[in-house]
Parts: C-alpha cells; sequence; structure tokens
C-alpha cells in the first residue's frame, strides 16, 4: 500500500484538519496495528497517482450481549480536480460490497461535511444519532477574554458570570455520593477486562472496550496523550473516564474522550474528576459528545454542563436485519468510538 501517495492525498484535501495524522506512525498505529484487524483500504489512481481514498477499520461490538464484527468508515477523500465524477459515490457502494463480504454486521461513520452526509445518504446510509456537545465552564474569565480581548473586564464580568452560574447551578448540582476511590493510572491491568465484562451489558450496543482495545487506543497512541482514571469500590473497578487536552470551539479545553460506570454514583465522581483535572490543566472548558437521549447527558447536565452549539452526527449501513442496529435509542457512542479526538 501506497502509504506516501495517501497521505499526500491527505495533507492536500484536509490541508490544516488534524495535522498528526500525516504522521507515518499515526497512520500504522491506525490502519495496521488495530487490535481488531487490519484496515480495508480503497484507492483510486490515476496513471499511477493517488486521487481517491477511503478506508473501513474494523471494530467489534456488543449488539444485545452478543460480540459482532462492524467497521469505522472514514478518511473519504478526493482530489479536488476530480470532484463531480461519480468517484465518490462509486468508492462507497463498492466499501459496502466489501463489507458485506468480510461478514459484518454494519458500518459506522462520524461524517463532518454536508457533502459526505449527503453521498452517504444516497448510497443507503442511515442518519441514526446526534451527538450533542455539551461543556462545563472551568475558567470564566478566559472564555469571555476571548470575545473582549480586555483582561481586567474579562475578570470583572467572569466573575459575575461565575457568582449566577452557581446561583442557577451550583445549589442544585448532585455530589458525589458512592464511596469510590479515584486513582489515575498509567497501566490498564486486568481489572478493566472484569470491568468490562459487567460493563458490556449496561447498553444494547456498545463497542467492544476490553484491555486489549483500551491499551491500543490510549496508551500506544504514537502521537497523542491522554490521562485515564479509574474508579474502585472495595478494590473492585466500577468506572472508568478517559481525558485528552484539546482545542475545542476554539477554547483551550479538556475533553472526556471516554467514559463509563457501573452506576450513577460513580459516573458522578468520575466526571467530578474530570472537572478537578481541568482546573489543574488550567483549561477554559470540559467537553462531552453524547447522545441527546442517553443517560449521561440527562446527568451531565444536571451537573451544571450547557449545550453548545456544536453538534456532530453519527450514521450507520446495516448489512443484518437486526432491527436494534436501527434503533437511535439503542447506541451509546462518544469521542472514544472515533479517531477525531
Amino acid at each position: 500500500m501506497d502509504m506516501g501517495g495517501i497521505l499526500s492525498l491527505r495533507e492536500i484535501v484536509f490541508r490544516e484538519e488534524e495535522r498528526d495524522k500525516l504522521d507515518p506512525r499515526f497512520w500504522r498505529w491506525e490502519f495496521i496495528e488495530n487490535p481488531d484487524g487490519r484496515a480495508s483500504i480503497y484507492i483510486v489512481e490515476d496513471q499511477r497517482k493517488i486521487i481517491a481514498h477511503f478506508a473501513d477499520i474494523p471494530r467489534r461490538f456488543s449488539v444485545g450481549g452478543e460480540a459482532v464484527l462492524g467497521t469505522l468508515s472514514l478518511d473519504l477523500m478526493v482530489h479536488p480536480d476530480y470532484w463531480r465524477k461519480g468517484i465518490f459515490q462509486a468508492m462507497g457502494k463498492y466499501a459496502i460490497q466489501r463489507v458485506k463480504n468480510d461478514n459484518c454486521f454494519f458500518m459506522s461513520s462520524y461524517p463532518i461535511r454536508r457533502e459526505t452526509i449527503n453521498g452517504f445518504k444516497k448510497i443507503g446510509w442511515r442518519k441514526m444519532v446526534k451527538l450533542p456537545v455539551v461543556v462545563y465552564p472551568i475558567n470564566f474569565s478566559g472564555v469571555i477574554n476571548r470575545y473582549l480581548r480586555f483582561q481586567p473586564l474579562s475578570l470583572l464580568i467572569g466573575g459575575v458570570a461565575r457568582f449566577f452560574y452557581f446561583l442557577l447551578h451550583g445549589l442544585k448540582r448532585k455530589k458525589r455520593t458512592g464511596e469510590a476511590e479515584i486513582e489515575k493510572v498509567d497501566l490498564l491491568d486486568d481489572a478493566f477486562n472484569g470491568f468490562w465484562q459487567k460493563a458490556s451489558t449496561l447498553y444494547p450496543i456498545l463497542g467492544i472496550r476490553d484491555q486489549n482495545y483500551l491499551n491500543w487506543r490510549y496508551l500506544r497512541h504514537p502521537t497523542r496523550t491522554y490521562s485515564i482514571y479509574r474508579a474502585k469500590i472495595s478494590g473492585e473497578m466500577k468506572g472508568y473516564i478517559i481525558l485528552r487536552k484539546v482545542k475545542l470551539l476554539n477554547f483551550d479545553s479538556t475533553v472526556i474522550v471516554d467514559l463509563l460506570a457501573l452506576d450513577e454514583a460513580t459516573l458522578i465522581g468520575l466526571v467530578e474528576k474530570g472537572i478537578e483535572h481541568s482546573r489543574a490543566e488550567r483549561t477554559d472548558l470540559l467537553g462531552f459528545m453524547v447522545p441527546l437521549d442517553h443517560l449521561y447527558y440527562k446527568i451531565l447536565r444536571r451537573m451544571g454542563f450547557l449545550p453548545s452549539l456544536k453538534t456532530f452526527l453519527f450514521m450507520v449501513y446495516p448489512h443484518s436485519g437486526k432491527e436494534i442496529l436501527l434503533s437511535p435509542e439503542k447506541w451509546y457512542v462518544n469521542w472514544g468510538d472515533t479517531d477525531v479526538i
């Protein structure tokens, strides 16, 4: 496979977006080293030059308690000189047939561009879930100063905003009531497998998050750094939260990349740890992407997270007749299920 040609096309199509994906280490990590299997990569060439690309990364899911294989479809790229020539649809249809031949249950994707969304719909993909981003304000003055560009006034207005925010949200914020001990971890041990066995039945459809997958996704990532905390009660693991410092909505932010807990009290404790971590990192916001109707969305809103203008979309192409795949309320997906963060 011509990795250099693919990365050259990426630099042309995506320009300044996610520059670390131009690193060959990232490419090998994502497409070759994935524990769920090597990616299927589809390219179109003109005079031995790659002018279009699409890929399907294998991804194991728990669907109704059964382990099945799906894919994450991503990096659909067509060189600008070849737009409006039907390449998009041809590659999309070819990918659908290849994945079907590999006996995968479904394909999944998180398209951002309108033309990609419309193109997917034309070849049979289904819009499944809107994924709003909710944010917890950490530094009110920092947020306001981005617009005012005058530090003294930003500090004053930020202080007033924090006061009213506390009146609206702080007094009714539900405090952690569990007895979980929350610790930062740099090594994902066998306890994560034991936790996954319990967590796998929490939601009808959930990407498999066992020790092997999480180690690859977060600790063996070649270009990105994550902070991982887990909650334990009497030595038994009850949940985890994974965080990363990024630019979100053009603010210095921490984002919750992945979050999973066996009960609400543990979940609240982990999110409070995320808030504490964000303050220590001196970021402006703590963000999370989760389906609007999911329990986690409701809990975080009660904790004082606010809706933002940012919303993503989750789409599915089913290869199985199982009705559960087309039920939006059955899915739990978040940023950790993408390769974006």
